[in-house]
């Protein structure tokens, strides 16, 4: 080890410096020559050098450590932007499906069986079916609804409503007329959606002599599904694709 030399260096020098010494005291006949004093110097200069890298390898450690601590901070920083957009991304998937609590623009419907009086018309085309409601989520689909609700029920991509007897169920809860509907975007586009001559509200209404009334609203409230739907729901026959 280059301690170990480095400490028999000393000790060489040590013993010849003593030796000399006691020559020149003690008047002892001795004869130092030019290599011996060459020997020392080279010695001496091998004992300089050793400390010069002793103190370079000592820098060296530490620039390794100053490195290693920006290398740790850098991925640190990485990881932490990455764990940021990560929940961003699923802030977003939670929005978007249904799972979160929203507040937004957008209008109220009221839609309940028809009172016409026109005997002519069926009993069954005066009531609202599912396929009426379905329809209208469509429609305001179309106009960009961002968020809809019917009677406290949450319409995400995979809600049902469906007909059962008198009544429609909608993610498989039982809900009766009047149908109440909340619908967050544009108030002015979805007012238009289910208002204007031709769409299929406005056939409900004239036609077939249902009740539909419309109104905007600039700061409605729309509910998460709730927990144990979001909890039921199982994927059972789509994969993701690679």
């Amino acid at each position: 080890m280059v301690f170990i030399r480095f400490k028999s260096f000393n000790i060489l020098i040590f013993i010849l410096t003593i030796f000399v010494s006691a020559a020149v005291v003690h008047g002892t006949n001795v004869k130092i020559d030019e290599n011996t004093i060459y020997l020392l110097e080279k010695i001496n200069n091998f004992e300089i050098v050793v400390k010069n890298e002793r103190v370079n390898v000592e820098n060296l450690k530490h620039e390794i450590e100053v490195e290693k601590g920006k290398m740790v901070s850098v991925n640190e920083s990485e990881y932490f932007d990455t764990i940021i957009e990560m929940n961003k991304n699923i802030q977003e998937l939670k929005h978007y499906n249904g799972f979160t609590d929203v507040r937004g623009p957008g209008i109220i419907m009221r839609v309940s069986d028809s009172v016409s009086e026109d005997e002519t018309i069926d009993i069954m085309d005066k009531i609202v079916h599912d396929v009426d409601i379905t329809v209208l989520i469509n429609d305001l689909k179309s106009a960009g609804a961002e968020a809809i609700i019917i009677n406290g029920k949450r319409i995400i991509n995979i809600s049902e409503v469906v007909c059962a007897g008198p009544l429609l169920k909608i993610n498989g809860d039982s809900v009766s007329a009047p149908f109440l509907i909340s619908a967050i975007g544009d108030p002015e586009a979805l007012y238009n959606a289910v208002n204007e001559e031709g769409t299929y509200a406005y056939e409900l209404k004239n036609v077939w002599g249902m009740e539909v009334a419309t109104m905007k609203s600039y700061n409605l409230f729309i509910s998460k599904l709730p927990k144990f739907f979001e909890e039921n729901y199982e994927i059972q026959y789509a994969e993701i694709a690679e």
